[in-house]
């Protein structure tokens, strides 16, 4: 692989969107190294604790080292791609959503253009009670606060899945499969 960001699939979303769902099935699918939600790791280490405002760039930087880490063990394996839950622009999205902190933004986005694919769960599909989400209306805000990051940004690399999981997945393989965005 001669550009390991190349084979970097980015899947991003509001809370319940399908996010780590569809990265699994990826995962599967391609084959490819996972990298999961390091927030959702992060709040349970720490015993359900939010993250504090001083906190959310080094949940941003060890993110993106464990992508940097998959890359490299994806390279080992002989596997071309990853596929990030929840990557850095998600941490930069939380941040603006909920400490009105929009200066992880600039390094999220230079990060996240680095992917072959930004792939945007939508939010077609009914909200799911879990421990760590705060509900519909934290999903709505996330969803906003992405659409006017990819608005900001033509140049990201991103690509709209909706509907019921099996068409999420063809979508987003059909894409993998023509090959590099035409926006990246």
């Amino acid at each position: 692989m001669p550009d390991p960001a190349a084979g970097l699939i980015s899947v991003v979303g509001g809370e319940s969107t399908g996010k780590s769902t569809l990265a699994k099935a990826l995962g599967g699918r391609l084959p490819a190294i996972v990298v999961p939600e390091y927030l959702r790791a992060w709040v349970e280490h720490h015993r359900g604790r939010l993250p504090q405002p001083d906190e959310q760039a080094a949940i941003m930087a060890a993110h993106r080292a464990s992508e940097v880490s998959g890359m490299l063990e994806a390279d080992r394996a002989g596997l071309a791609w990853l596929v990030s839950d929840s990557g850095p622009l998600m941490t930069a999205v939380y941040s603006i959503q909920y400490y009105d902190d929009a200066s992880l933004l600039p390094e999220a986005v230079e990060s996240t253009r680095h992917s072959a694919w930004v792939l945007w769960c939508q939010d077609d599909f009914p909200w799911q009670p879990d421990p760590q989400r705060d509900g519909s209306h934290a999903r709505a805000t996330s969803q906003q606060l992405l659409a006017e990051v990819f608005a900001a940004h033509p140049e990201l690399p991103m690509l709209e899945v909706r509907g019921a999981f099996n068409e999420r997945v063809e979508a987003a393989m059909s894409a993998i499969r023509r090959g590099r965005s035409g926006s990246g």
